[in-house]
């Protein structure tokens, strides 16, 4: 049984890679290993020409604050004890500087990006549509 095997793609600064394939396929495993949930037993994954499978070279690189992974089901990814405002906030608070005005003005600005209102600010995940 192979999760995955012979696979090989790059992603240019500031595109967009969609990875499709069949339930069972290796998507989900191919995606765990790039951001570092998975390990991989064989080949390499380069980042900016260095090779991340080592845990060394990916706190090097800040590799974990500029990859990141998007899960697809938003209501088992999300904390639904934390209001959005304190979800989109915490990237932010782990890896800019910001007071707490400036966290406050980028996240409605995030929140605006993607058409929500500054409402959202105080509601919970199971409190949007999917």
């Amino acid at each position: 049984v192979k999760a995955v095997d012979g696979i090989s793609f790059n992603i240019e600064k500031g595109q967009t890679y969609g990875l499709v394939g069949e339930s069972g396929s290796g998507k989900s495993t191919t995606g765990k290993s790039v951001v570092g949930l998975e390990k991989v037993t064989s080949g390499s994954i380069l980042y900016n020409g260095v090779d991340i499978t080592s845990e060394k070279n990916r706190k090097k690189l800040n590799y974990n604050r500029d990859v990141q992974m998007i899960f697809q089901d938003s209501l088992s990814s999300l904390n639904p004890r934390k209001r959005i405002e304190d979800i989109i906030a915490e990237p932010l608070r782990n890896f800019e500087h910001l007071s707490k005005n400036e966290e406050k003005m980028r996240v409605l600005r995030l929140l605006d990006i993607v058409g929500l209102s500054a409402d959202a600010l105080y509601q919970y995940p199971h409190q949007f549509s999917g």
